[in-house]
């Protein structure tokens, strides 16, 4: 029974990590203000990378 708690629990944390993958790649966007927030222009905010907007 753990074996079958912790499979799901696994389970849905790859759908969520998938699933924000996936989003980012759609939108464009980065992950990588983690630590060099020189690779996202400077477009860095709460730790998420924002994309970059023409005025």
């Amino acid at each position: 029974m753990a074996t079958f708690i912790v499979g799901a629990i696994v389970a849905v944390g790859l759908y969520y990590a998938l699933r924000h993958v996936y989003r980012n790649f759609r939108m464009g966007r980065e992950d990588c203000c983690g630590g060099n927030c020189a690779a996202c222009s400077g477009h860095c905010t709460g730790g998420r990378a924002l994309p970059h907007r023409s005025a």
